[in-house]
């Protein structure tokens, strides 16, 4: 029993277990002073990863010894900003790879205000406001997010259905304060510079809102009104206000069937459209002093001029008949003529043209 007691007890470590040792005691040894031996680490540089990789230990250690320590271990060339000053605690209770402890670095150095921008073999660690002006890595599309952890990246969003200017209200308090979010309205893109993982996450949020939603158009018949007064009441009502949402509802006027048509970016801002089109298409209990006549045979703009020279008193001066535009209306002080008509001071008569009716105020 004696003897197997003491095989036990002097049992040398397995290889395995000396390996994570040994790249312990290097990370442990280059962080308590800047002066480590660098044919040290440089030999364990140059050896392979150890299996399981290797555990890490600072607390409350100098920033710059950690980044080189690290940056040893995982073959990282750190390149370090003068105003990168002050101590830093990284631990990990299980041994972690080379990746792990990048990220693990990062993620550090961003609770300490500061921030790491990767570059073709090499990674610069600047205090967070400078991050965004640096040449970080460029993404584009919501399928390029690649990167992972707190580095920081730039990642340009296209967008399809949803306005850039509407989801950068809603994206910029998702964003840190210290980076950005851009809106292209040329070509509807978005451009954020921000932490990888929290691009990761912004992207599912624009996959969602960037998605087509139901424009359908509905036709609303008009039986007591005009309908393109409606339409411009109805467009100047629905008009969103400064900052508001911008979400348009447009309402066109079709004169030829005397109907208005809507489209809305949604069901419920159609139904809102459609009710207040229905409460301005109500019939007066007095006879209104709008009268529109449909002409079959005379020229509209003709007629038009003739009324206008009639009710003020000129009945000898007939002007030049002139085309208007066709689905416009043509206001009476255009076309020669005068535009009322009466007795002065008394009640004044507006004789326009709309396609091939005449309408009489």
């Amino acid at each position: 029993m004696k003897n197997n007691s003491n095989r036990t007890i002097h049992n040398p470590l397995s290889r395995r277990s000396l390996q994570r040792l040994v790249a312990g005691a290097v990370l442990c040894c280059a962080a308590a002073t800047s002066l480590a031996p660098t044919a040290v680490l440089a030999q364990a540089q140059a050896n392979r990863e150890p299996a399981g990789g290797a555990a890490l230990s600072f607390v409350n250690a100098d920033i710059e010894s950690v980044i080189k320590a690290i940056g040893h271990y995982t073959g990282m060339t750190f390149i370090i900003d003068p105003r990168v000053k002050g101590t830093i605690s990284v631990v990990s209770e299980k041994p972690v790879s080379k990746a792990q402890a990048f990220q693990l670095l990062t993620s550090a150095l961003r609770l300490q205000g500061y921030a790491v921008v990767t570059g073709e073999g090499f990674a610069k660690v600047v205090p967070e406001a400078e991050a965004k002006l640096q040449s970080s890595p460029t993404q584009i599309g919501i399928s390029g997010a690649k990167a992972r952890g707190d580095q920081i990246v730039t990642q340009v969003y296209h967008l399809s259905y949803e306005s850039a200017a509407n989801l950068t209200a809603v994206l910029r308090p998702l964003i840190s304060p210290n980076n950005s979010i851009m809106a292209d309205p040329g070509n509807n893109s978005l451009v954020i510079t921000d932490y990888a993982d929290n691009l990761r996450r912004l992207s599912k949020i624009i996959a969602a809102l960037d998605s087509p939603v139901g424009a359908d158009l509905e036709v609303v018949p008009i039986r007591h009104g005009i309908a393109s007064d409606i339409a411009t009441i109805a467009t100047r009502l629905l008009e969103p206000a400064p900052g508001g949402d911008s979400g348009r509802v447009t309402v066109v006027a079709d004169p030829r069937t005397n109907s208005v048509v809507i489209r809305a970016p949604s069901a419920a801002k159609a139904n809102m459209a459609k009710a207040l089109i229905v409460k301005l298409d109500q019939a007066t209990t007095e006879a209104g002093n709008i009268h529109v006549v449909y002409l079959k045979n005379a020229e509209a703009t003709r007629v038009a001029q003739t009324l206008r020279a009639v009710v003020s008193g000129e009945v000898s001066a007939m002007p030049t008949p002139q085309q208007g535009t066709a689905g416009g209306s043509i206001p009476v002080g255009t076309q020669g003529g005068t535009a009322a008509g009466g007795m002065a001071g008394g009640p004044q008569v507006v004789v326009t043209v709309e396609r091939n009716l005449v309408r009489i105020v």
